[in-house]
């Protein structure tokens, strides 16, 4: 307990977040402690936003969901540049004795895991604002997930807390990581200021040399363990005013992180290096006239506006190697700030990060086989196709590119795991090497023939998944969209013995079958998903390559077997049969008179259309996804965006008709509107016919 320290964060939050954090959930009834500590609690998981996302106040604010149904998640934020989503559950102490339990540790994880299943709808109208950028980072092959623990209290954790976390990241592995943040670290971060914090650093640099004019700055070398001790101590906020913070474990940074452990001495070859800003560069006597020889220097106010990823990778190449890493050399430019015109460090930032990069399918339109490929394409088939990038995609009749070429045969190969890659991150599809993908796809020169017949396949499977992706609903929407990939897979896999290089096969009457053997394909995977997996999530099933090459295996059989489809269950693909028996929750619900009239509904979307379609037009006026419920049975919601009163379905269609996008075939409207803290409808109805209670 330091009351000092919890002063200043109280101060902090208090200036910071104050006009920002959302309590319209707290009537005039609140008592004002409650209210101060909610408060406090909000505002210091938007700090933590802040930390770890560098986000603004307002953006920070505006990730908090604390309140009815977070199901123990105090805030989400989601990383734009890269799939990155950060949960945050925050535990304010004004005595700085925060700690957290077991039971909240298991909230934790329950929500989670509700978000893992893509129930969001589980979730409060404060998350509806986030879910679709929430899916859209799931939706991503290498997305990354950190749980994070924000308590103002010593930052450790009970045996029996870490247990409950350690076991989110082993059925999570290896996307999920914790990290805990305590009373010292909110200090340290108001003292250094969250925004831009000013960090000291010392550098030696090694053959050394000096830019005077027009504006001071230094370059050269320095050992790849001195950057990675600035890492350990400083982490991500190394990088305050870079675009962007480290990337995490990508497949550039996994490659640096190879060279520096396997061959440190050809590291400096191979990277471009580290630029660091500084409100001011001093260097130190020692060393001092040494011409071309080594450089002591303390920078004030540092921060790595370009090379985010080679210091990220370097750390984690010296604590996988310290002996071996810390040997490597990189080279490092330092700039000066103090006679610097305005705007001057904005100009290097963008300047030193806009730059084109060469990327590893650059390397792949330097082989011959796409020459030939592209000549085969024009002489053969009188099509284009495009294999250097920054060249225009052809119109889809008018050919391909490499890339959805490249996925194609991913699809098309025996291997699922080809199919797999290419839908964890494109960048994979350009492995060289003996067990790289390039090599398998392209190794054997594939025909023009074989290749626009695989990509013809591959848009008519995934164009028939996006169509019933309109009506369905739970585990099937999310087979169709984390394993549509491998769905391709299986058609193709039916399709192995078609004339794929014969140039005078009839293609026609092939595609014609390929929405029927999609639909099998897309049965049998759910059907094995649910009985070898009815507990796990797609988003963490599809991406195990030893599951999925189970499931795969398994639904082949199936679909091959000629037995008939399996039936699902109703719920996955709702039809205006079970929406009747559904709308008769609203007699249910009035003749129990569970719910008061007066009591305020939300609307909350089910499938990711609906997400798409209705949440930005809910956001433009939130009236519309507001209603009150009246004890009517026959239309017992009163819209709010126009005071009339409509059945839950009903209400649904409407917004539907309204909002810009093609409304879905079926709509379960009880399944949509949620009393807050108690459930939806249909739920609210089903527990009455069973007889529970609250």
């Amino acid at each position: 307990m330091n009351p000092l320290q919890v002063r200043h964060v109280r101060e902090a939050l208090v200036r910071q977040f104050e006009e920002h954090i959302d309590l319209s959930d707290l009537d005039d009834k609140t008592p004002a402690r409650h209210r101060e500590q909610s408060f406090l609690s909000r505002a210091l998981a938007a700090m933590t936003v802040q930390h770890v996302a560098g986000a603004g106040p307002a953006d920070a604010a505006a990730s908090v969901i604390d309140g009815f149904d977070d199901w123990g998640i105090d805030a989400v934020a989601v990383s734009e540049d890269v799939p990155h989503v950060w949960l945050v559950q925050a535990k304010w102490s004004d005595n700085g004795n925060a700690s957290l339990d077991q039971a909240s540790a298991l909230k934790f994880k329950q929500g989670f895991d509700l978000l893992l299943r893509e129930e969001y709808a589980r979730f409060n109208k404060r998350f509806q604002g986030l879910a679709d950028r929430v899916d859209r980072a799931f939706g991503e092959g290498e997305v990354k997930i950190t749980l994070v623990v924000a308590l103002l209290g010593r930052p450790v954790l009970a045996d029996a807390v870490n247990f409950v976390f350690k076991q989110a990241c082993k059925e999570t592995e290896p996307m999920t990581d914790v990290r805990v943040m305590g009373l010292p670290d909110f200090h340290e971060l108001v003292r250094s200021g969250v925004g831009e914090p000013k960090i000291g650093l010392a550098a030696r640099l090694d053959g050394c040399a000096s830019v005077p004019e027009p504006f001071k700055a230094y370059y050269g070398t320095m050992h790849a363990g001195d950057v990675a001790s600035w890492y350990e101590e400083h982490g991500d906020r190394l990088f305050a005013k870079n675009i962007r913070t480290s990337l995490g474990l990508t497949t550039v940074n996994r490659s640096i992180t190879d060279t520096l452990v396997k061959r440190p001495d050809h590291f400096w070859y191979f990277n471009n290096g580290i630029t660091v800003l500084c409100d001011s560069v001093r260097r130190t006597a020692k060393f001092a006239n040494a011409a071309g020889g080594p450089g002591d220097f303390v920078l004030a106010g540092a921060s790595v506006v370009n090379g985010a990823q080679t210091v990220a990778a370097i750390h984690a190449a010296v604590k996988q190697a310290p002996d071996v890493a810390s040997a490597g050399r990189v080279w490092v430019r330092l700039i000066s700030l103090e006679d610097c015109p305005e705007g001057f460090a904005i100009e290097v930032t963008q300047a030193t990060n806009t730059q084109n990069q060469v990327k590893a399918r650059d390397y792949a339109a330097l082989d011959e086989r796409q020459a030939r490929l592209r000549d085969d394409f024009a002489l053969s088939l009188h099509k284009t196709y495009v294999y250097k990038r920054g060249d225009v995609d052809p119109a889809p009749d008018a050919g391909c590119s490499i890339v959805e070429a490249a996925t194609a045969l991913s699809c098309a190969n025996r291997n699922p795991e080809l199919a797999m890659r290419a839908k964890q991150n494109q960048e994979l599809l350009w492995e060289f090497g003996a067990n790289g993908s390039y090599r398998l796809l392209f190794g054997a020169q594939p025909t023009a023939y074989r290749v626009w017949r695989s990509v013809l396949v591959l848009r008519t499977a995934l164009a028939h998944l996006a169509e019933g992706n309109r009506t369905r609903e739970g585990r099937a929407a999310q087979v169709a969209e984390h394993g549509d990939l491998l769905i391709v897979h299986l058609v193709m896999q039916q399709l192995v013995h078609e004339a794929f290089d014969d140039q005078g096969a009839e293609w026609e009457s092939v595609l014609v079958r390929v929405p029927s053997l999609t639909d099998s394909a897309l049965e049998w995977l759910i059907h094995h998903f649910d009985a070898e997996y009815p507990n796990n999530s797609a988003l963490v099933t599809f991406k195990h390559p030893q599951k999925c090459r189970q499931l795969v295996d398994l639904a082949l059989e199936s679909a091959r077997s000629g037995q008939p489809r399996p039936e699902l269950p109703a719920e996955y693909s709702p039809t205006p049969k079970e929406n009747e028996r559904k709308a008769a929750a609203v007699p249910v619900i009035v003749n129990s008179g569970r719910v008061a009239d007066g009591s305020p509904v939300e609307f909350r979307p089910v499938t990711g259309p609906e997400r798409r379609t209705l949440l930005p037009w809910i956001t433009e006026d939130p009236r519309r996804g507001q209603a009150t419920w009246v004890n009517d049975r026959r239309r017992p919601l009163l819209w709010a965006a126009d005071g009339k009163q409509y059945s839950p379905t009903g209400l649904t269609m409407q917004m539907l008709k309204l909002a810009p996008g093609e409304p879905p075939k079926a709509v379960q409207g009880t399944t949509r509107w949620y009393l807050p803290g108690v459930g939806s409808l249909a739920a609210i109805a089903d527990s009455i016919r069973s007889g529970e209670t609250d």
